[in-house]
């Protein structure tokens, strides 16, 4: 992995596990979450989410970002991450688990004053690395702005991301107020997203979509599950 222009660092962790412990581990996640901000360090910040799905597997998402690359590689390599990761074990040993690493390559706009965002519009994109760089800078120029014209989106973000894998991966992250204005989004605007231009054929692209609800547990509520 690269550390690239943006000096934000991305650490994503994708929680997959049976819908029974799914509000058990909603309400563990909160305390979890913030000793790993403190294993983190200065300078990190952490967001929770939870997909919005039917099905057999209820699915949670950790969103770090870091101050830099060194930041995330003594995080990883320390006795605090192997503690944390051997809790979430035991504590949830049907849980599957998928980190992702990355960087901010794209920004268009901020929460806006008074916003704050409640959901989010999720795009998982992979396409060829031959023609990635010019494909993100015509969606981030093109495709991103016209999206973001849709009253209830807030903020939207692109994460390169780096699993080894032969495709480059993108995430696109479309903050809205509340899961209504994302669901209304799906309905009315999402289509603009899912083009991703000439390029790129669905033969070698592929192009997942997702509902996210930030979670916000309050931490004096929480309780052993």
């Amino acid at each position: 992995m690269h550390a690239g222009a943006c000096e934000m660092v991305l650490f994503l962790v994708q929680i997959d596990l049976p819908p029974r412990h799914a509000e058990a581990f909603s309400r563990y996640q909160a305390e979890h979450v913030a000793k790993t901000l403190v294993a983190m360090g200065r300078g990190a910040v952490g967001m929770r989410a939870r997909v919005v799905q039917d099905g057999e597997t209820s699915r949670f998402f950790w969103f770090f970002e870091l101050p830099s690359l060194p930041a995330l590689e003594s995080f990883l390599t320390s006795r605090e991450r192997e503690d944390l990761a051997a809790e979430l074990a035991e504590r949830f040993p049907e849980a599957r688990v998928r980190l992702s690493f990355g960087e901010l390559a794209g920004m268009r706009r901020g929460v806006r004053h008074g916003e704050e965002a409640g959901a989010a519009y999720v795009l998982d994109i992979s396409l060829p690395r031959a023609s990635a760089d010019g494909w993100a800078s015509w969606y981030d120029a093109e495709r991103i702005p016209r999206a973001l014209a849709n009253a209830g989106l807030v903020r939207a973000r692109r994460f390169e991301l780096h699993d080894g894998e032969d495709l480059s991966r993108h995430l696109v992250v479309l903050d809205a107020v509340d899961l209504d204005a994302v669901r209304a989004f799906e309905q009315d605007g999402a289509a603009i997203l899912a083009d991703l231009g000439e390029a790129e054929s669905p033969a070698n692209a592929r192009v997942e979509r997702s509902l996210w609800q930030w979670v916000r547990e309050n931490p004096a509520e929480e309780g052993a599950s």
